[in-house]
């Protein structure tokens, strides 16, 4: 039975590495929503593009990612996916933070950044650039220059931040951990702008008028010690392994391992398993 047992285990360990991160899709957003704004700020308004493509290039999970697109110089209105999902969470506790970009057009420097709600009243913001080791900031783990026309992919936990009240954007950037000693909130946690539009933010836009923004994201990340949330932002569905190829493929594997015992059963008795 120890060659059965194996192959179910190795079946299902297939099975499991074949397993997909969340889908995000427009039939099932899975906690996201779409929005677009004008300069002003106001959801739902302005005259941006936020949907579901294939690619660009090869997305880092799956065929598709989410794409943000800001009107032709209106660079200052915004596009946003939003994730309604977290709200309670501590940022001390956060173990996995990151997500993947890519930008076709934009101001020279931004790409989608992320922005993070807080009980405190605060709001933090990651973006990209401010990261590498440029930035002029210390950053003690710099991430790569940002990049046109290439999937990039940024570990925001490691990355620096900058917040509406306490540190700045650029040079004034501060870790996670720093931030939460610099605004002395040791205990702030993620939480919902108001009610339905969520506490996390991925954002193009909000820059200038004359500024023209057609990016994608993908490979959002978050995680706390009770486990860590991928989301796979795709066009359509991904098909999945039926639970009828799984059955054929387990019988299938273990009806080669009784063929096998018993091709082991007919040797001499030193050649069986004990």
């Amino acid at each position: 039975m120890k060659i059965v047992l194996s192959l179910v285990c190795i079946t299902s360990a297939f099975l499991c590495s074949s397993a997909q991160a969340v889908l995000v899709t427009p039939g099932n957003m899975n906690g996201w929503t779409i929005y677009t704004t004008d300069e002003n700020g106001t959801l739902n308004t302005g005259s941006g593009n936020g949907n579901f493509v294939t690619g660009p290039a090869t997305p880092p999970l799956g065929v598709g990612s989410g794409h943000l697109m800001t009107p032709a110089g209106s660079g200052d209105q915004s596009v946003q996916f939003r994730d309604i999902g977290f709200a309670g969470t501590k940022i001390a506790d956060l173990t996995a933070l990151g997500y993947s970009t890519y930008a076709s057009a934009w101001n020279g420097s931004q790409l989608p950044y992320l922005t993070i709600w807080l009980d405190t009243g605060d709001r933090l913001h990651f973006e990209p650039t401010y990261s590498s080791a440029g930035a002029g900031n210390g950053n003690a783990n710099p991430q790569p220059n940002v990049a046109l026309d290439t999937w990039q992919t940024w570990n925001a936990l490691d990355g620096m931040w900058y917040s509406d009240n306490f540190a700045g954007p650029g040079s004034n950037a501060v870790t996670l951990a720093g931030y939460l000693t610099l605004a002395g909130t040791p205990d702030a946690k993620i939480a919902d702008a108001a009610p339905g539009i969520g506490g996390l933010r991925l954002t193009s836009g909000f820059a200038s008028p004359g500024d023209d923004f057609n990016t994608n994201i993908d490979n959002f990340s978050i995680g706390t010690a009770l486990g860590t949330t991928t989301f796979n932002f795709e066009p359509s569905a991904v098909p999945e392994l039926s639970s009828f190829a799984f059955g054929s493929l387990l019988f299938g594997m273990i009806g080669v391992a009784y063929g096998y015992r018993r091709f082991v059963g007919s040797k001499a008795p030193e050649a069986r398993e004990a």
